[in-house]
């Protein structure tokens, strides 16, 4: 195997520093907007993802054709994950930074012509001050002054399950789009059946109570995130995956906290500095697992979270799926690094 092919199939994800690009496009200007009562960095533009899922790349730039199924609009993030076979999973380690989800904030950094840098201010990362950074195109951002204040100043809700669905209709008949887990919006107005929400683009549209937690409810429990972990046993890995069409190891760990109201950073060599250090004889359902190289003394390379009964749960490599192993099995003996927990 190549050495690319043996880090994918056996990695996960880490800060690996800030990204270069030598003979890169000059970058244009991006002019600021004043937001009153929320606080952008000086010089710089708050935007919000507008597509359910975008990827964050390393270079502006579309390198295969396959990947017009996410960056046409409307995207088709369903027929991406699904069409993808090892091999072009594996295509996008090195290519691919993270994915943003409906909604998500972010701030642009820079222009260069159809496609835009930003930072996912909500996915904590060393290499941006702002948030995790990558490229996408222009398109799939908006600026829309009204959502990001409300996004701000008014409660939120978040999307409870594995895909629920954005309506544009009170009745909740006509689906806008599918949104992933996790998603998060500012609420409008909340009925017993219905919650009205803020869009993106300034637009209102609704959702099913049923579908969504209140932001500000939410809060930790050991057996309640194993159970959010589990629904998505059998999801193949994603490298750079964020969202519930496909995770990698640490894109996973940091969506099921913040399931549990809490923010973690977006890579596990980062998300190991972090919490409390747990004795492995004192693991407890939630705590994080860290493998590193070197037989557990050199680079973390991998993430995963303890369920019980010396089990975890995790998403291994391009070559897998979320699956359930012991923590004391094959490579993972020897590569175990240490644990964290995140809650006081």
């Amino acid at each position: 195997m190549s050495a690319m092919i043996l880090l994918s199939l056996s990695s996960c994800r880490f800060t690996a520093g800030p990204d270069s690009s030598p003979g890169a496009m000059p970058a244009e200007p991006v002019t600021p907007v004043e937001l009153s009562g929320y606080e952008a960095p000086a010089g710089s533009l708050y935007g919000a993802v507008t597509e359910p899922v975008t990827v964050l790349w390393s270079n502006p730039g579309q390198l295969r054709d396959y990947d017009n199924l996410l960056l046409n609009k409307p995207g088709n993030p369903t027929a991406w994950a699904a069409g993808m076979d090892i091999e072009m999973r594996l295509w996008l380690v090195g290519k691919a930074e993270t994915q943003a989800l409906y909604g998500e904030p972010v701030v642009i950094l820079e222009r260069r012509g159809d496609w835009l840098k930003v930072a996912a201010v909500r996915q904590k990362s060393s290499l941006n001050e702002f948030g995790y950074p990558g490229w996408v195109p222009a398109n799939h951002i908006v600026t829309e002054q009204v959502y990001l204040k409300e996004l701000e100043t008014l409660p939120n809700v978040v999307a409870a399950k594995n895909m629920i669905k954005l309506y544009s209709n009170q009745e909740l008949t006509d689906v806008a789009v599918e949104l992933c887990y996790q998603t998060r919006l500012p609420v409008l107005e909340e009925q017993v059946n219905t919650v009205t929400v803020r869009l993106p683009d300034g637009n209102t549209g609704y959702l099913s109570r049923q579908d969504v937690k209140r932001v500000s409810e939410l809060s930790f429990s050991g057996e309640e995130i194993v159970n959010e972990a589990k629904r998505f046993l059998g999801l193949r890995y994603i490298w750079a995956g964020t969202s519930s069409y496909g995770f990698d190891c640490s894109g996973y760990t940091m969506r099921l906290y913040q399931s549990q109201g809490i923010s973690i950073p977006r890579d596990a060599d980062e998300q190991a500095r972090e919490g409390h250090t747990v004795e492995k004889s004192d693991l407890m359902p939630g705590d994080l697992l860290f493998f590193a190289a070197k037989e557990g003394q050199g680079q973390i390379h991998h993430v995963a979270m303890y369920i019980g009964n010396g089990m975890m749960i995790h998403s291994p490599d391009s070559s897998s799926s979320v699956r359930v192993d012991a923590i004391d099995s094959g490579a993972y003996n020897r590569e175990y690094w240490g644990a964290r927990r995140y809650i006081p």
